[in-house]
């Protein structure tokens, strides 16, 4: 099998980077047509070893002219870091054979090779290009399955050239995970064969064999881990490389076991203790939602609830006068304030009422999906926490929602997180802005005292 020397780029990897590297080195240039995947964990050098591999390809094609696509989900900003990543890295290694590197734009060019970074966003116009020697993608889980089959599996059809896919995964359905699938399929069969030698088309490494040769690394990940809950999407998906295949609970039961606190809810403040809120309008009129109020307990990194009221149809200047009323008992600090449509005149209202505490949140998927992850890390990190068994109707109403909650991951790394058809989510909705509310109050105030002379 034809290689692709590599050994003027090996000693600048780290081991675990090196055998992927090497690996589909020695595949590439036998391997027409072929679709390779790579996984590896957030921050442990995936962009190293695409511009290891780009470096590599543009040493070895160098007397011959053609040309290598590099793609990412968007060009601005998403990709434009990690695009910047990969030419950086390319300059750097192609230096240490003194390899001429031209850079333009979105090209590289050394001979008669040119690699070239497109954006894969439907919206960009890519038609036209050729991929000779390698068509690269990355942060594929991102991009567009049916627009990277339109738009650029056609670049390799003339040439033959071998895919590398490369990122995290996500929901079992996406670009990469799809190709991972078949590839992991195809190697277990040829491992069940017992060549006499294997060459992997799915490529992984884990993040425990990261942290095994960067000790950082290892606490960096250890400490995402204590803070989003070892059960969390986001911490599955990015460093223990475990898809979210389906629709699940917004909270799974080790979530929802670690909420409920040992604390009791409370009449009213105590001396000394610090207080957030959260508000979810619910609108006016038979059949709306509930307009949900969740006070919360600020303890250095936790926030525990103390206390909800709650409104349906109530005409929207008691509601503003009571949750005022309420705001001011309580002492919050901060409040954070659904301004979603009719919502908006209601914070008005309470910004007029009590000032600067009153932060308004409009839901977008954006802000909604911030507001998901968020309370999903400080349920499975145990820096949330719901009063012990309380018999109350509000109590009741919380834990039922939150037991029915569901989610979904979206591209990009967003979660949308609703109530099944016919619930109600009023009680998630203003813990979450709670939550929020008491991540953004800022330290304790300290009064300071005149001094006498």
């Amino acid at each position: 099998m034809a290689t692709i020397p590599a050994m003027r780029i090996l000693p600048a990897l780290r081991p675990y980077q090196a055998g992927v590297l090497r690996s589909l080195l020695g595949q590439l240039p036998a391997s027409p047509g072929v679709q390779f995947t790579v996984m590896f964990p957030r921050q442990a050098g995936k962009n190293e070893v695409s511009a290891a591999l780009v470096a590599c390809l543009m040493q070895h094609y160098a007397r011959r002219e053609g040309h290598i696509i590099v793609c990412a989900p968007t060009l601005y900003p998403q990709a434009r870091i990690s695009l910047e990543r990969t030419r950086t890295g390319i300059v750097r290694f192609a230096r240490r054979w003194g390899v001429p590197i031209a850079a333009e734009d979105n090209t590289l060019r050394s001979n008669g090779v040119t690699a070239t970074f497109l954006s894969a966003s439907p919206e960009a116009h890519v038609a036209g290009h050729t991929a000779t020697f390698a068509l690269i993608a990355d942060e594929a889980q991102d991009i567009d399955p049916d627009w990277f089959d339109r738009q650029f599996r056609p670049m390799a059809a003339s040439t033959g050239a071998p895919t590398v896919l490369f990122g995290t995964p996500w929901d079992g359905a996406t670009l990469l995970e799809r190709a991972v699938d078949a590839n992991r399929a195809r190697d277990r069969e040829l491992l069940a064969r017992r060549p006499p030698t294997f060459h992997p088309r799915h490529h992984q490494v884990s993040w425990q064999k990261v942290a095994a040769e960067s000790r950082p690394y290892g606490r960096y990940v250890e400490g995402e881990r204590a803070r989003l809950g070892p059960t969390n999407p986001l911490f599955l998906t990015q460093y223990e490389l475990v898809s979210s295949r389906e629709a699940a609970s917004l909270l799974d039961s080790a979530q929802l076991a670690a909420l409920r606190g040992t604390h009791e809810l409370l009449p009213g403040p105590r001396a000394g203790e610090r207080y957030a809120a959260g508000l979810d309008f619910g609108g006016q009129g038979a059949g709306a939602d509930s307009t949900v109020l969740t006070i919360a307990r600020i303890e250095e990194s936790r926030c525990e609830v103390v206390g909800w009221r709650s409104w349906r149809s109530a005409p929207l200047h008691s509601i503003a006068a009571e949750v005022a009323g309420a705001a001011r008992q309580w002492g919050v600090e901060r409040l954070v304030a659904d301004e979603t449509g009719l919502g908006a005149p209601l914070v008005a209202q309470l910004q007029q009422l009590l000032g600067r505490i009153v932060v308004g949140l409009v839901f977008t998927a954006a802000s909604k999906s911030e507001l998901g992850w968020a309370l999903i890390g400080a349920a499975g990190s145990g820096r949330l926490a719901l009063p012990a068994a309380d018999a109350s109707p509000d109590s009741r109403r919380a834990w039922e929602e939150l037991r029915a909650c569901r989610r979904n991951l979206r591209a990009g790394g967003q979660v949308a997180w609703s109530a099944p058809p016919g619930k109600h989510d009023d009680y998630v909705a203003s813990l979450a802005l709670c939550l929020r509310a008491a991540e953004t109050a800022g330290p304790a105030r300290v009064a300071l005292g005149r001094t006498r002379n």
